[in-house]
């Protein structure tokens, strides 16, 4: 009679695979959780990285243009639509100092309340921005040129 073999490899191997699995389900829903925060916040955004990020304000669109149908020497458009629980006023007299502070030229239109900027390092970089109240937060509407 031939001897009998330990069957103990299969559970060690079995445990090792279950870890591994458990091991890897962590990783992704931490990292999918990181990655839709990092989006939430503008860090992911068609803006370019010296575009100053407004505190606390989420992303709720984010659309990058390429191609036919845009204006005449642009090759690029974004659209970025943000939302802050911030006051029209709190956020225009933000982006007001923060964009003229930091690399860009911006002038505020007094009839539209439209906040047009462009880029000191690359002039052909330009864009607008829209602030719209919308009850107890405000809308937040970026469209930038390049």
């Amino acid at each position: 009679m031939a001897p009998r073999r330990s069957l103990a490899w299969i559970w060690w191997l079995a445990g090792g695979c279950a870890a591994l699995v458990v091991i890897a389900v962590i990783a992704v829903v931490l990292g999918l959780g990181s990655l839709i925060t990092t989006f939430q916040h503008g860090g992911l955004s068609c803006l370019p990285s010296s575009f100053p990020a407004y505190p606390g304000a989420t992303v709720r669109a984010d659309n990058t243009y390429v191609g036919s149908g845009l204006p005449p020497g642009d090759t690029k458009e974004c659209r970025i639509t943000l939302e802050s629980s911030d006051s029209v006023d709190t956020v225009t007299t933000w982006y007001a100092s923060h964009l003229g502070s930091g690399g860009w030229t911006v002038s505020t239109d007094a009839a539209s309340g439209t906040l047009r900027f462009r880029s000191n390092s690359a002039p052909s970089t330009f864009g607008t921005m829209e602030l719209l109240g919308r009850g107890e937060h405000t809308e937040i509407r970026i469209t930038l040129d390049s």
